[in-house]
Order: C-alpha cells, then sequence, then structure tokens
C-alpha cells in the first residue's frame, strides 16, 4: 500500500544535476566549434574553475561554488571538442583522382544495399588494398563508397537478382573505376554530406557497371563483422519472405535500419506528420522493444535487477544487428543507464539517467552534440522523463493508484481524501450498474472506463509534450512545423508497440514455426497498413504541407527558453506548474509559426547562382524585395536516385534567406538540369506566376504544370516580343521568337533568354543558348553588365559576336565539381578573358551573389571559399 507520505514525496522536487551537467558539457563543445582557442587555455581554465569550485565547497559556500562548478563543465566540454580523435581519412594522390582507369582492389566492410529510384543500383562501402594506375601502386587503404549501376539497355538481360552480386561484409573485389572526391553543395543550409562520409572514414566514391565488378577469392575483416553481416543478412532475408516487398521495406527500415529500399515519398509523409521516429531505428523503436521484453519477463516473475540484464542485453544485441550505427548506439546506451539508474534510484532516475546516458555519449563522441539524430532522441527522452512524467505524477498517477485493490474499504484509508472520496463514488456507480449487469462486470465497466480515459489522458500528454519540445529542431533540419504531429502521435503511438513487436516476433517464429510466424505477420502488416492509412491522410492536409524557413536567433532562444521553463516549474505548485507548461506551449507555438524578415537587400538588384552542380537555378530579388527563381536544377543522366535538387539544394537555401514564398518562378527550358527542381520549388513556395518560353512537350514539363495549376499559380508564355517593368525593374524577352518552333524533344535553343535592367545596371540571363539563337540574340543589342554564361561554359555557346554585343564586365558559369563534360571548356574561359570578363564558377566558388544599385556591380563570395 501507498501511505500519504510516500505520495508526497513523489511530488517533490527530485534533483537531477547531471542533466544540467551534460547541457553545460554540450554547450562547451558548441563554444569551441564556434571560438578557437588553444586547448592549453580551456584545459587551465577548467583547472582553475574546479579550484574555485573546491574552495567555495571547502567553505561551505555551496551556493557560490555552484557557478565556478558549472563554468568548469563548460571549458571541459570545449576541452574534449578539441581532444576528440579523429577518424582515418587517408585519401589517394591527386593522380589517382578523376581518372577512368584505376584499378581497385579492396575488401568490403558495408553490406551491399539495393537502392530505390529509378535504376536498379547496389551501393556498399569498401576499404582498398591496392589502387594502381599506370603501373604505380598505391597501397594505403582508403574508404571508398561504390555504387553498381547498370546500363538501361541491360535490364532486360538481368538475373533474377539484377545482375548484382549482392557483396556482404568481407567480399574482396575488384574492379575498374573513376575515383571521385565527395563534393558538398556549397550554399548556406546545405547539407555537410563530405563531413557525413568522413564520419564513416570515407574520402572517395566511386560508379562502377554492375557487369565490370570481378569477386575475389578469400575473406577479410572481423569476426564480429562476419556474425553481423551474416545476422542482418539472414534477418533481411525472413522479412522479406513474410511480407511483400512494399510492407517488407517499411519493416526493414524499422527494425534492421535497411532503408535503402524506401522510396522517397514514403518519407516525406512520416516527416510532414511528425512520425518520422518510427520509420528509422530511433530511440523510441528500442524503447518499445526494451519495454516488451521487460514487461514479459516481470510478467514471467523474473526479479527486475535480472530482467534489467537481460533487456539490456537484448538491446545491445539488437543494435548489433542493427548495423551498430551511431543512433543506435546512443538509443540503446541511454536506455541501458535509465535501466540500471532504475535499479538504483527508483523513480528519481528517469531525468538524471537521461543526463548521464547524454554526457557519457558526448564524452566518448563530443561530435554527437551537432548530430540531428542526438538532439532528437535527447530532447525527446528530456520531454518524457523531464516534464510529461512528473506531469503525469502529480495528475493521472494518483487516480490510477486509487484505482488498484479496488474492492477493499481498507486501502481507502491509506489514500488522501479526494482519492478515498473518489473509489466510494466509483464503487457507487458500479453499484447502480450492477443492476443490469452484474457485480463483476459492473466493476470491469467502470475501472476500465476510467482506465482507458486515463491511458488517452496521458498519450496526449505524452505526444503533446514531445511535439512542443521537438518543434525548434523539426523547423531547424527538415523545415517543418510537424503541426499534424500531435493528431498523427494519438493516432499511431497506441498501435506502436503492438507494430514494432509484433514484427519482430513474426521474424524470431520465422526461424521456428512458419505457420505461428505468419499469424504474427498478419498483425503485423494490419497495424501497418492501419498506421499508413493515418499518415497518408494528415499527409493530404494542407498544414501538413506547410513549410518554414530557418528560424533566427530570436526564434532559437525562446523555444529553448520554454524548455528550459518547463523543466524548472515541473515541481512547483499547481499554479506554477500549469504557468510553466504553457510557457512551453507558447513558445512552441511561436518557433513553429514565426517567421522572421527575409535577408534581403533592400533597393538593389540581386542575382545569386546557387551551386547545383551540373545544372542552373538563380535566385533574382527585384529592387521591391520580389523574388524570382529562375530554373531549379536537377539530376542528368539515365541513373536517377531520390535526390531531388528542389527539395535538398535550391529550397535549402532558399530558407536559409528566410524564404518562405516566391513570386515568380521561370522556365528557361525543359532539360532535367534547369527543370527537375521546379515541382518541388513550386510545392515548397507556391508562387504567383510561372514564365515559360516555347517548349515541346514532354512528361516533365507536363509534371510542372499540372502542379502549377493545382497551385493555382498562373503560367505565362514569354517570347521575344515581351517586355515589361516587374518591382522596379524592367524584364525583356530576348528568345524565343514568337515564330519559334520547337523539336519533338527539348533542345538548348528553347532557352527563354531574360535581361534584366535596373538603373544603369543589367543582367542578361542566357539559359543553354547556342550559337544559333545566340546570334539572334545578339542582333538585339543586349548590353549588360553581368552574363550568366549559357550551357555551363560549353564551347557551343558564349560566342564572340554575343560577347561583341553584350560587353560584359562579370560573368557567372554554373557548372559541376569535375564534370564528365569538361564544363567550362577552356575555349570559353579564353574568350571571355580576351574581353576582359571577371569570371565566377560556381564549381570552385559555390553560390555567387552579384547586387546592382542601378549604378554599380557588387559581388559577394561566400565567406567558407
Amino acid at each position: 500500500m501507498t501511505p500519504p507520505e510516500k505520495l508526497q514525496h513523489r511530488q517533490s522536487n527530485p534533483r537531477a544535476p547531471l542533466a544540467a551537467v551534460s547541457v553545460a558539457f554540450g554547450l562547451g563543445i558548441w563554444l569551441a566549434s564556434a571560438i578557437h582557442r588553444p586547448a592549453a587555455l580551456w584545459a587551465a581554465s577548467t583547472l582553475l574553475l574546479l579550484l574555485c569550485a573546491a574552495v567555495a565547497a571547502h567553505r561551505k559556500i555551496v551556493l557560490l561554488g555552484y557557478i565556478p562548478a558549472g563554468l568548469a563543465t563548460v571549458t571541459a566540454g570545449a576541452l574534449a571538442w578539441l581532444w576528440m580523435p579523429q577518424p582515418n581519412l587517408t585519401t589517394p594522390p591527386d593522380g589517382f583522382l578523376f581518372s577512368e582507369k584505376i584499378e581497385v582492389t579492396g575488401h568490403v566492410t558495408n553490406d551491399g544495399a539495393m537502392l530505390a529510384g529509378k535504376g536498379p543500383r547496389e551501393r556498399f562501402d569498401l576499404e582498398t588494398e591496392t589502387l594502381e594506375l599506370g603501373g604505380v601502386r598505391f597501397s594505403q587503404p582508403v574508404g571508398m563508397r561504390a555504387t553498381l549501376f547498370s546500363h538501361p539497355r541491360e535490364e532486360d538481360h538481368l538475373a533474377p537478382n539484377g545482375g548484382f552480386p549482392q557483396l556482404a561484409y568481407g567480399d574482396r573485389v575488384k574492379f575498374t573505376a573513376k575515383l571521385r572526391m565527395p563534393h558538398n553543395f556549397r550554399n548556406p543550409g546545405a547539407f555537410d554530406y563530405e563531413d557525413y562520409l568522413h564520419g564513416l572514414s570515407i574520402t572517395t566514391i566511386a560508379s562502377v557497371p554492375a557487369n565490370e565488378i570481378e569477386l575475389l577469392p578469400g575473406k577479410t575483416g572481423d569476426l564480429l563483422g562476419f556474425w553481423r553481416s551474416r545476422c542482418r543478412s539472414s534477418i533481411l532475408r525472413h522479412v522479406h519472405n513474410l511480407w511483400q516487398d512494399d510492407d517488407a521495406a517499411l519493416f526493414a527500415a524499422m527494425i534492421v535500419g535497411d532503408d535503402s529500399l524506401l522510396l522517397r515519398h514514403v518519407r516525406e509523409e512520416f516527416q510532414e506528420t511528425g512520425v518520422y521516429h518510427l520509420l528509422v531505428v530511433s530511440g523510441m523503436n528500442v524503447g518499445l522493444l526494451a519495454l516488451a521484453i521487460f514487461w514479459m519477463a516481470r510478467l514471467l516473475r523474473v526479479p527486475q535487477w535480472i530482467a534489467a540484464l537481460i533487456t539490456i542485453a537484448l538491446s545491445v544485441f539488437y543494435a548489433f544487428v542493427a548495423g551498430m550505427g551511431a543512433p543506435i548506439l546512443r538509443a540503446v546506451f541511454m536506455l541501458s543507464i535509465y535501466l540500471l539508474g532504475r535499479l538504483f534510484y527508483r523513480d528519481r532516475s528517469a531525468l538524471n539517467a537521461t543526463g548521464f546516458a547524454a554526457l557519457v555519449v558526448l564524452l566518448l563522441s563530443p561530435h554527437a552534440w551537432f548530430e540531428p539524430s542526438f538532439q532528437l532522441t535527447f530532447l525527446a527522452l528530456l520531454a518524457i522523463s523531464g516534464i510529461s512524467i512528473p506531469l503525469l505524477d502529480r495528475t493521472s498517477a494518483p487516480l490510477g493508484r486509487a484505482l488498484a485493490h479496488f474492492d477493499s474499504t481498507s486501502y481507502d484509508l491509506t489514500l488522501p481524501p479526494k482519492l478515498a472520496q473518489l473509489r466510494i463514488d466509483l464503487r457507487l456507480i458500479a453499484g447502480r450498474l450492477a443492476v443490469i449487469t452484474g457485480t463483476r462486470a459492473a466493476g470491469f465497466l467502470v475501472r476500465g472506463t476510467v482506465k482507458s480515459a486515463l491511458i488517452a489522458y496521458d498519450l496526449l500528454v505524452v505526444s503533446s509534450v514531445t511535439q512542443a519540445v521537438l518543434v525548434l529542431p523539426m523547423r531547424l533540419y527538415f523545415h517543418r512545423a510537424a503541426i499534424a504531429g500531435l493528431p498523427a502521435n494519438l493516432l499511431v503511438l497506441p498501435l506502436a508497440g503492438l507494430l514494432m513487436n509484433s514484427a519482430v516476433a513474426a521474424i524470431a517464429l520465422s526461424y521456428v514455426s512458419a505457420f505461428l510466424a505468419h499469424i504474427a505477420a498478419l498483425i503485423a502488416s494490419t497495424t501497418l497498413h492501419w498506421t499508413l492509412l493515418c499518415i497518408v491522410s494528415l499527409s493530404r492536409w494542407n498544414i501538413s504541407q506547410w513549410r518554414i524557413p530557418d528560424p533566427d536567433l530570436l526564434v532559437v532562444l525562446v523555444s529553448v527558453a520554454g524548455i528550459v521553463v518547463a523543466l524548472a516549474t515541473v515541481h512547483g505548485r499547481r499554479r506554477v506548474v500549469i504557468a510553466g507548461t504553457a510557457v512551453l506551449f507558447i513558445s512552441a507555438t511561436l518557433a513553429a509559426l514565426y517567421r522572421p524578415k527575409p535577408s534581403l537587400e533592400p533597393g538593389k538588384l540581386e542575382i545569386t547562382a546557387i551551386d547545383v552542380g551540373q545544372g542552373d537555378s538563380l535566385l533574382v530579388v527585384s529592387p521591391e524585395g520580389k523574388t524570382l527563381l529562375v530554373d531549379g536544377g536537377g539530376a542528368i543522366g539515365p541513373f536517377r536516385g531520390e535526390f531531388d535538387y528542389g527539395e535538398d539544394v535550391v529550397s535549402p537555401y532558399l530558407w536559409s534567406r528566410g524564404l518562405d514564398h516566391l513570386d515568380v518562378i521561370a522556365l528557361s527550358h525543359a532539360h532535367d538540369d534547369h527543370l527537375g527542381g521546379l515541382p518541388r520549388a513550386l510545392q515548397n513556395f507556391h508562387p504567383k506566376e510561372l514564365w515559360v518560353g516555347i517548349n515541346p512537350e514532354s512528361a516533365p514539363l507536363i509534371h510542372l504544370f499540372e502542379m502549377a495549376q493545382a497551385g493555382h499559380t498562373e503560367i505565362f508564355q514569354l517570347t521575344s516580343s515581351d517586355s515589361f517593368d516587374w518591382a522596379g525593374m524592367h524584364v525583356r524577352a530576348l528568345s524565343p521568337p514568337p515564330d519559334w518552333q520547337p523539336k519533338a524533344t527539348p533542345k538548348n535553343d528553347d532557352s527563354l533568354a531574360l535581361l534584366l535592367s535596373y538603373g544603369h545596371t543589367s543582367a542578361l540571363m542566357a539559359g543553354d543558348l547556342e550559337k544559333k539563337m545566340e546570334r539572334f540574340v545578339a542582333s538585339e543589342s543586349p548590353r549588360a553588365d553581368l552574363l550568366k554564361v549559357a550551357h555551363h561554359g560549353s564551347n557551343t555557346s558564349t560566342t564572340p559576336e554575343l560577347l561583341a554585343a553584350v560587353q560584359p564586365r562579370f560573368a557567372v558559369i554554373s557548372a559541376g565539381a569535375h564534370n564528365s563534360f569538361g564544363h567550362p571548356r577552356h575555349e570559353v574561359l579564353e574568350r571571355l578573358a580576351e574581353s576582359n570578363v571577371k569570371t565566377y564558377r560556381t564549381d570552385r566558388l559555390g553560390v555567387v551573389t552579384f547586387l546592382m544599385d542601378g549604378k554599380n556591380v557588387e559581388v559577394r563570395l561566400p565567406a567558407y571559399r
């Protein structure tokens, strides 16, 4: 029985110093990354502050000692950042890069995975044994990520496995390929792909035809790696045997962490509805499985400490099979610390165990502080253990305890008067119902109704608090307010445990009994289909499609302050708790809805060439602050993955500028490297108008028009007869001519060329015009200060006639680093140099901005050149 003094103790304010210590340690990591100071300075500061804290403790000035102790934790975090071990990042000599004839011999370090998207591909990681070029051998091990592909003409003749070798850990391989260095899109807001691969000790990438890779005899690797590969491959085979392809892809991602076959739209539906944590091996998935194991062990009357150890052991095995990735390891580690903490500290362990787990993770890997997976896991645990559980302890938990020993009147005496009165009232209701249903059924109905209401309330509190805490990282990393997250979690989370555990049970049973396995698999797939129905339905809400730009410092501070206030007040008096919780939700609402003022230069015409690799995308900002996006980049070639230039490159840059809408989008012509990213730009930024030239009908262009019509975007066709003022500048179309007859398929000469003028300054956006149409444009005498060089610097364009007519002072070339076309061609660069044109290239500089005030042109380059 629970005496009143025990209830009172549970509502006291338990201290969780390790949570504060982990935050202070992380703050030090952030400071060291932003403020570059010698390690000796941070070490001396740490020792001095610890000395001050020790003196204060010796003199029993406890409150004064907290300040130097906290600052010492901060400086210790900075020191950990500077002393962090660096991964092995061996790179091949320069002569071995970008050559078509590098002979690679190595062994697989990460199993091959078939990738979703257009065209079959298999991706695997390897460590090289030798690299050879023209008799010269490089024997130092190099981490490499390779992608196998098959030519479209070969696909009809592929074997049942797609003609791919299905490589496994330890396989030795040999192939010839062009080696490349990973290259980021150098725009603010872009994903740091180089750093991501470096964290995996990968420094080079390669693409290899599937029929040209040779399997060598022998295996290389360690025993644990072999066993992990075999276990993982076996589980994945059973997953694909138990479920149809679409369901199997989802279960493989949720359970084993193999997301290679997930289509992009599926990922985005989970992101839009705020339940992305279900789709990946996250802390919640690990927690659900661990909870089932722990509950089952306790149901079998296994002692608590043995149940905890069994849960930890199986969770570690699960992490081992799921890939031993850092997010999975962190989740398992935090779970293990939490379970161990409960053995020693019982009810006070939740927040403290979370803080201790985070602190150890940061000590072992300080870089984790900046990883979204760590931040999301830590904040979710903080929301549950630091805010939700204390709220439930004060509200629903006493009511839940009041339902225990329902028929025992002596138990009433151990409870506070209000809870005792509640039990009496419930018995009276049960007595009235007993006349109709019988005594036992009446008691069951009354208790069941109240318990169901309490479960719904608990779920509502946990979901809403967690969503409120996660608003800021969701906005930072996904540019989504995830407002639909609360109803989505309310619909999905009650069955999440059943979904995960029935799927795991099906896989486990498939090794023993096919009949029992298919029963569990049926339960899992039925639950999954209900989950997908909820997610797909909610993702169609307009509010789920709402995207939001990067937050400014004010939004970050307000959001953090709301979390801190809620944590600090959750153990206070009732009014203080209500006020603190209200502050949390108000700050979360502001973080989700507040949009800072865009970063624009008033009174100037801005032309910014966005780095989209081998393609074009330019942001134009008028002197009145109106925005025009010309082209959206896109993939070229027959092999297309799930990467979307509009969503993954162009939109993040626009969001980093604080833009949440565009006034106009313009398409130069319908080639994929110009059109590919525009559908997502339309969807994300809802322009009022779409400007196009004269293009032949093609499936991508029709899709773009359909999206424009669905979004109520008006489509205007421009030709060389059009000239008009727009938002403080003058727009003149120079091509195509009104009588232009396009070919059956899109061509470069279809390009819509625009001359944008403000005062005595102007810019010519030449699309991909080639010689014929450049001569037509030159005949219009389009004098301009800035020339957007046509066709990425190909020798088919930038003719002497055009340069003579335009007489530009500046030029910008948008091209991909080390592209296979050799763009920009040296002949074009020579012509520009001979014309005294100062030329800027996105392949070398990243994003480049030109500002025109009507008299002069100012060039701004990225600070991280």
